[in-house]
């Protein structure tokens, strides 16, 4: 009862809005052709559900925190939701604040972030973010970049915040005029099919993005039409039924595996109740990387089927 009344007063954000730039926020998402629809097909976008709704507001509660923590700490930032606007491009952005620093003229952008425990421990430098598996915390690198452009800075500083610990962690970014470069051009192809009333075609299937994208209902009629075979075979529609079924869990496997890895990178041997861990440092085109094999000793019967 009570939490149903908080869920529909929620449910009350939920609205589409109008975009008619290149957001900053946005601008480093792999797929132009989203980026696009942002722009000229925002009111067909699908809503998102409540749940992603609450992760949202959380995201905002957490950002007043921390802000409230650099205030009481001393800091000083200013500019708390400036909007910057580079009109050549189209190209705007949203500033958490800058953060003012005794002898640098040049104040640098903030950018405040909160994620779940895993994330948090994986992200620790720079690079982290650039080279992320994830393809949303390679967009905040895209971010930082704009803001540090609008804003004539040569360096910007994330605060990540553990949204379950409560701990904070800063990472600082300096300009890299090569990636900024590449998003002004991404920006100026954006625009051209924009004026043109165009779009570009759809990046390959990639079940993180493509799945969850807010335009799927009208890119994948798109690529329906454009596919080369048709089939009724009913094997492989079983095994197509099957494999959404089994979806939901591939997430969680794929993130308990890098943990568990994580744990046991760089020790070549890990014996843990009926579970052996085996691993080894592997070189592939010039980049060692350490490798973690999982083997059960035994096989537990009676186990429910996946």
């Amino acid at each position: 009862m009570l939490i149903e009344r908080i869920l529909e007063n929620v449910k009350k954000d939920i609205r589409l809005r109008p975009c008619h730039t290149n957001r900053a926020s946005s601008l480093g998402h792999i797929c132009e052709r989203k980026l696009v629809f942002d722009r000229t097909r925002w009111q067909e976008a699908t809503l998102h559900d409540v749940g992603l709704q609450l992760i949202f507001r959380e995201g905002h509660l957490q950002e007043q925190a921390v802000l409230k923590d650099l205030t009481e700490a001393g800091w000083q930032v200013i500019e708390q939701q400036r909007d910057y606007e580079w009109k050549q491009y189209q190209i705007t952005a949203h500033l958490d604040g800058k953060v003012v620093l005794p002898d640098y003229m040049l104040l640098p952008p903030l950018e405040i972030k909160s994620m779940n425990p895993y994330t948090f421990k994986q992200i620790n430098t720079a690079q982290d973010i650039l080279q992320s598996k994830k393809h949303y915390i390679r967009a905040y690198a895209a971010q930082m970049m704009v803001y540090l452009l609008l804003s004539n800075s040569d360096k910007g500083v994330f605060i990540f915040k553990d949204k379950s610990s409560g701990l904070l962690k800063e990472i600082w970014m300096e300009l890299d005029y090569q990636m900024a470069e590449e998003l002004v051009k991404k920006a100026e192809r954006i625009n051209g099919y924009v004026a043109a009333g165009e779009t570009p075609p759809p990046i390959p299937w990639d079940e993180d993005i493509c799945g969850r994208c807010a335009y799927a209902h009208i890119c994948l009629p798109e690529a329906k039409r454009e596919a080369i075979d048709l089939t009724n075979d009913p094997e492989l529609e079983e095994k197509l039924k099957r494999r959404v079924v089994l979806d939901p869990l591939r997430k969680e496997y794929a993130e308990l595996d890098d943990e568990i890895k994580d744990l046991v990178k760089e020790k070549p041997r890990v014996l843990c109740g009926d579970f052996l861990l085996t691993g080894k440092w592997q070189e592939r085109s010039g980049k060692k990387f350490w490798v973690t094999k999982i083997d059960q000793l035994t096989v537990t019967k009676g186990m429910p089927d996946a």
